[in-house]
């Protein structure tokens, strides 16, 4: 099945396997992925994918204020990094960008 949120014309379909685990498909490529391929995600999924392979973490201390700490630098700053930041921006811009192919071809 298709993603009803994102553009039709990126060409991946969602399906289920014999033991019913989700995988997608790319007919024009011939080729399967087990992981949500970008273009299906939505803003949301694009920004917690991006964070989870960075080695900064959003933590919040007991003040409720949030930190961020670096795991391979061993890091600890109270602003948000840029590459956290550029992560969070790259997936609203595709957001923004998705809506508005969608606008267009509704």
């Amino acid at each position: 099945r298709t993603c009803p949120r994102c553009s039709m014309n990126h060409g991946w379909t969602e399906h289920k396997s014999p033991d019913g685990r989700t995988y997608y498909y790319h007919k024009e490529r011939g080729v399967s992925a087990w992981e949500k391929p970008p273009e299906m995600m939505n803003a949301a999924q694009l920004s917690a994918a991006a964070i989870s392979t960075s080695a900064w973490k959003e933590y919040t201390a007991a003040s409720g204020k949030k930190y961020y700490f670096n795991s391979a630098t061993r890091t600890t700053q109270w602003s948000m990094p840029p590459e956290l930041k550029a992560a969070a921006d790259a997936a609203a811009a595709l957001a923004a960008a998705t809506a508005a192919k969608a606008a267009e071809s509704a």
